[in-house]
């Protein structure tokens, strides 16, 4: 795992490059760290995005989601969900896999307050968190910037 800061306010977290046997976000110690870092990048809890098109993810069904008006790229809908726990994050993080349309929303007030916004769709949701992270690359590459309040 390493981590580059690329700006000032943008940070990337790179995993070990998956291979036809082996994935990242399936290997326990892998998971284990990103999620440590991630959990203590800034406030918690996150929240998490699931951008999809057509039905929720079915892994999604074991979380209490909520149906957003704010999806990611190539998406029509977004599910979110809060991430209480560092032990959260990780089920999260394994359990959708590798991610695609996913991304971790660091709340800067209280997590009702950046509901609000993803309800509210467009960028809002912007103005209600400190940071946030797109997970690209099926899951190798987290890019964390955080949002610049004025």
């Amino acid at each position: 795992m390493q981590v580059s800061q690329v700006a000032y306010d943008r940070f990337v977290l790179e995993l070990p490059p998956a291979d036809s046997e082996w994935r990242p976000l399936a290997d326990p110690e892998i998971v284990a760290e990103t999620a440590a870092w991630l959990w203590d990048f800034g406030p918690t809890p996150l929240i998490g995005v699931v951008g999809h098109v057509g039905a929720v993810p079915a892994w999604l069904s074991r979380w209490q989601s909520r149906q957003v008006n704010w999806a990611s790229d190539d998406t029509t809908s977004g599910s979110a969900v809060v991430l209480a726990d560092r032990t959260d994050l990780e089920r999260f993080l394994v359990q959708g896999a590798p991610h695609e349309h996913t991304t971790l929303l660091w709340p800067s007030v209280h997590e009702a307050k950046t509901f609000e916004a993803l309800a509210a769709g467009g960028t809002a949701w912007l103005r209600s968190v400190d940071a946030h992270a797109r997970i690209q690359r099926n899951g190798e590459v987290f890019e964390v910037s955080q949002v610049n309040p004025n």
